[in-house]
């Protein structure tokens, strides 16, 4: 018996979000069926995270325990033969035995891109954010920084979220633009739902002087939904990365 991590890449536009859901088109079911049939067992998989419908991931990282006797090496290319072209394993490794990837965790990093230009490219279509309005990229670094560290962000939540406790911490936000592309990367623990979604759509409006610069920190404090802007497409964004120190 093994116990094995596997790192998993793929395109969220067509799928109903990452989470198992019986009747729909999930990331982690369509791995558990790949898995099932290449160990020809059942599979429990252990996911570090989720991700909704729409959002993207080049980091997602899964383990299960199972009876292996084919080469890591190899694995991801005898899995990936089961799956379709929008998902892949791309590396796999043994781990102890007591390992879980959700547990174990301590950061995650997830990437927010933002294609801004007046007109819409089909290259990024699915792949990045449009906003056809000038964005003033140093506002939005300067209103994204007041959040960073602990709040509460009980006004950041999307819609049906109800979590215990709407604390959370942003360890850092880092935003830059490399030409016609504003890429923002955050860095935390934990995240609520549609919380990245909707800084970036705020964000997006206070960089285009819709909202005042401190909007995103004033949220916080009221704990309003109406104080902040839109949720942005899920397409822009990604998890790239979870960090186990």
């Amino acid at each position: 018996m093994k116990n094995i991590l596997i790192t998993i890449a793929y395109t969220g536009t067509k799928f109903h979000g990452y989470q198992d859901q019986p009747g729909l088109r999930t990331v982690e079911g369509t791995i558990k069926e790949a898995l099932e049939k290449v160990f020809h067992e059942k599979i429990k998989l252990h996911s570090a995270g989720r991700t909704d419908a729409g959002v993207h991931a080049l980091g997602q990282l899964a383990n299960f325990k199972c009876h292996c006797k084919i080469d890591l090496g190899n694995l991801p290319k005898v899995i990936n033969y089961h799956l379709p072209e929008d998902v892949s394993v791309i590396l796999a490794q043994e781990v102890d035995m007591d390992f879980h990837s959700r547990y174990r965790a301590k950061r995650k990093h997830y990437r927010y891109k933002i294609y801004n230009e007046r007109n819409r490219n089909g290259l990024y279509a699915n792949r990045m954010a449009h906003c056809g309005y000038p964005l003033d990229v140093e506002r939005m670094k300067r209103a994204l920084m007041k959040i960073q560290g602990e709040h509460n962000f009980a006004a950041f939540e999307g819609r049906d979220a109800s979590p215990a406790n709407p604390v959370r911490t942003i360890d850092k936000i880092e935003i830059r633009q490399e030409g016609s592309h504003i890429i923002a990367d955050f860095y935390g623990m934990s995240f609520l739902k549609n919380q990245i979604r909707i800084i970036m759509g705020t964000a997006m409006e206070i960089g285009r002087g819709l909202k005042e610069e401190d909007a995103l920190y004033k949220a916080t404090l009221t704990g309003k939904r109406e104080d902040l802007g839109h949720t942005a497409d899920p397409s822009g964004l990604y998890l790239m990365e979870i960090e186990y120190l």
